[in-house]
């Protein structure tokens, strides 16, 4: 009788979610989190309800809830606690994105800080890349490196010391970090943006620390993986997670495939407890073939220069939120675990304490491969990262908060100032003690 009217239920909302392209409406939407009693019944839960707007946790399931299904969503008998009783009302209040002043700052200059007191829309991150590129003209460039499904730039930014030109940068290690591959994610493009601009002050201001960095490292940054997705979260559905590439091959009408699922390597894995989904409409969908989205296919290429470099890629960090997690490979295994693990554990648990440290709020960081302390995963990029392209570091780094409770993927933009000090403090660390690796 239980997944009878699961079922039912799930229907209801798979027509709804699949009517028109106005705005997504949220209002008296309850969000519940349920607790599971094994990973296997995560993934059977993420299943049936694939057309709501989920996200599996360590013991179980975020789920958004609609106002008028609630009662027969209460009668499906599961371990369900109820988190926010109006997710609408709660998304209006942290949303509100404020027009970049640009005029506040003179062409060249850096941008002031009060960009990290909120959140921005799309075109206003991309005015923002450009004014700290141009503050940094001689140590940075811009560069177009493919374009999303719907068309747009996915660009990269490369930021770099002054010990050698910018062509022979290639004898020097590379740090590559990416953000915004699931669109609602809005916490990890803010963390991003501030790394950039405290390599460039830092560097500007002849800080120490940081024009060793600058003169060791070669910093390459993609801030938006998926722009289209993102855009979409803007405009549609705040709580939209894949890119918007179609499937019409599929004759269906779901949209969208997880980026994070569709890395090439061990992309058809079958791990015990599933690590993705070949229905198109499930929010980890794979896609038809390993990496045949636009947006992986030019990070890939990138990726594939960078490693082929003297010094390949040190250290790769894919940053999402939520969990408060450093997660190592392997993602779709635990057996076996890398050969690299005790060094990389040894590294991701010094970046742990140092964000620790530096919290105000309390901040507790868990570490270790993702298999063991999130879920698994497969086609995921650290694992990619790691084996195809032999980052001696790589990482899927989840961002506050610890849980839905703290607002889950929609964080308050109130919370947006620790969380970036607290991953410059950590990233300081990482930086500091993997010069040789």
């Amino acid at each position: 009788m239980r997944w009878t009217q699961l079922g039912y239920l799930v229907s209801l909302t798979t027509v709804s979610a699949l009517i028109g392209p106005e705005k997504r409406n949220y209002d008296g939407y309850q969000v519940y989190s349920i607790t599971a009693a094994s990973a296997r019944e995560v993934r059977d839960l993420e299943g049936q309800f694939s057309s709501y707007s989920t996200h599996p946790t360590r013991n179980g399931l975020s789920i958004a809830i609609p106002l008028d299904e609630v009662a027969s969503f209460n009668t499906l008998g599961l371990d369900a606690r109820l988190v926010n009783e109006d997710l609408g009302k709660y998304i209006r209040s942290i949303d509100a994105t404020p027009t970049y002043k640009r005029d506040l700052h003179r062409r060249g200059d850096l941008p002031g800080l009060a960009w990290f007191d909120t959140y921005h829309d799309y075109t206003d991150h991309l005015t923002y890349w450009d004014d700290l590129i141009h503050a940094f003209p001689n140590n940075s460039k811009k560069f177009d490196i493919g374009k999303s499904y719907e068309n747009r730039s996915i660009y990269a930014y490369h930021l770099y010391g002054d010990e050698m030109e910018e062509k022979d940068q290639s004898q020097k290690p590379v740090i590559l970090w990416h953000a915004t591959v699931h669109a609602r994610e809005w916490i990890s493009t803010m963390v991003i943006e501030y790394l950039a601009y405290q390599l460039i002050d830092g560097y500007t201001r002849g800080e120490s620390n940081v024009t060793a960095f600058l003169d060791h490292y070669d910093f390459y940054l993609v801030p938006f993986h998926n722009p289209d997705g993102f855009l979409y979260t803007q405009t549609n559905d705040r709580l939209w997670r894949k890119n918007r590439q179609p499937r019409p091959s599929l004759n269906t009408t779901c949209v969208g495939t997880d980026g994070n699922r569709n890395w090439k390597f061990e992309w058809d894995a079958e791990p015990p407890e599933g690590g993705s989904t070949p229905n198109p409409c499930g929010q980890t969908y794979r896609g038809l073939a390993p990496g045949d989205t636009p947006e992986n296919q030019a990070l890939d290429a990138l990726s594939a220069q960078l490693a082929a470099r003297e010094e390949g890629i040190r250290s790769f960090i894919d940053f999402h939120s939520y969990g408060q997690l450093v997660l190592t490979p392997y993602g779709f295994s635990c057996d076996p675990l890398p050969e690299t693990l005790p060094r990389m554990l040894e590294v991701a648990g010094g970046t742990a304490r140092a964000i620790e440290a530096a919290s105000e709020r309390g901040s507790v960081y868990e570490f270790g491969p993702g298999c063991q302390i999130l879920y698994f995963s497969t086609g995921n990029s650290r694992d990619h990262h790691y084996e195809l392209h032999g980052a001696s570091h790589s990482w899927t780094l989840e961002l506050s908060p610890q849980d839905e409770r703290g607002g889950g993927f929609v964080l308050p933009s109130a919370e947006i100032w620790p969380v970036v000090k607290e991953q410059w403090a950590g990233q300081q660390w990482l930086l500091n003690n993997v010069w040789e690796d």
